[in-house]
């Protein structure tokens, strides 16, 4: 049976080097039934060639005019915006990331404080249907979203451990040596990327602490030797006392906020060198004095490092086209 054409193309979002489906999933649609149309170009900044999709099956889009143009359906890593919503036509199905809560889909280089509430991205038209892959829920649990968090939750903590070692930081070595201390690392949140952050925390050797108000999620975050904390108020403060680095992944695996938000006044707490990298920076901050920062470029705020990279899975995009798109391609087979 032949399926709707679907239609990958390149990602227009500032600073992204994603592309929705690898050729392995290209392969895989088209020996379910889906011809499938990839705009030229579109895997090359995650290292697939249109001769990789042309093996795999596709054909090959000279532009995104003939992408939206042809396909039924369009397979994009984030939401439609600018041209692009001139180019939906009615009927159309986009499956995507449409991130339920308002986006900061800035330049990096647009670094600095927040100026206020953030700007909620544009609507698409009611004429088109479309399918959030960052809320679709499958068997339990969240898989597109999982595997975008697993990415965030990793490199947040190597982004932290290479902070540390700032000349403004504390200049200390993430797991310490034998006889010497290590970093203490405090997790706020013990979802997808809470968890991720932790595992590598505590494979090179931190001294590891998790805070979040659920008692599950702590049960299913334990790692051994690693302290698991319920939220309280006082918890919070005492533990960002003790700590040279907190990764705040303050989210529910539904996307949902799990801690509550961090003050400036919390900074106050906090050792002067200890870095903060905040993954709710693209949709409402966990510390209110976390800015948006370029990848390896902390920013400083009352003593303390801030890291507030909006896409981190961005910056591997290999990895993280390879994993959005394992995880996305079983909801394009179900539909």
């Amino acid at each position: 049976m032949i399926r709707p054409l679907l239609g990958i193309p390149r990602e227009t979002l500032p600073h992204e080097s994603r592309v929705a489906a690898t050729p392995g999933a290209v392969y895989t649609l088209c020996q379910r039934g889906h011809p499938v149309l990839v705009e030229q170009d579109a895997g090359a900044a995650s290292g697939f060639t249109d001769e990789d999709y042309l093996r795999a099956g596709a054909t090959i889009a000279p532009t995104a005019e003939d992408i939206y143009d042809r396909a039924a359906w369009i397979w994009k890593v984030c939401r439609p915006g600018g041209h692009e919503l001139s180019l939906l036509r009615p009927g159309q199905t986009v499956f995507c990331l449409l991130h339920p809560g308002p986006l900061l889909p800035l330049p990096g280089h647009l670094s600095g404080p927040l100026p206020g509430p953030a700007i909620p991205p544009a609507p698409l038209p009611d004429t088109v249907r479309a399918v959030a892959l960052d809320s679709w829920e499958h068997h339990g649990e969240f898989p597109v979203l999982a595997a975008m968090s697993a990415i965030a939750g990793r490199l947040a903590l190597l982004h932290a451990a290479a902070a540390l070692q700032h000349p403004h930081g504390q200049g200390m070595l993430l797991g310490g040596l034998p006889g010497i201390e290590p970093a203490r690392v405090l997790i706020l949140g013990a979802g997808t990327a809470g968890r991720s952050a932790a595992a590598l925390a505590a494979a090179l050797g931190a001294s590891l602490t998790l805070l979040d108000p659920s008692i599950a999620a702590l049960r299913a975050a334990h790692l051994p030797g690693a302290r698991t904390l319920l939220y309280t108020p006082a918890a919070l403060e005492r533990a960002l006392a003790e700590a040279h680095v907190v990764i705040a992944a303050p989210r529910s695996p539904d996307g949902s906020l799990c801690c509550p938000l961090a003050s400036r006044g919390h900074l106050a707490l906090m050792q002067p060198g200890s870095v903060i990298v905040d993954l709710a920076i693209a949709d409402r901050p966990a510390f209110a004095t976390t800015p948006r920062t370029e990848p390896g470029q902390p920013v400083a705020v009352d003593g303390v490092l801030h890291i507030g990279v909006p896409n981190f899975a961005g910056l591997v995009p290999r990895t993280a086209s390879a994993a959005f798109s394992a995880a996305g391609l079983d909801r394009i087979l179900l539909s």
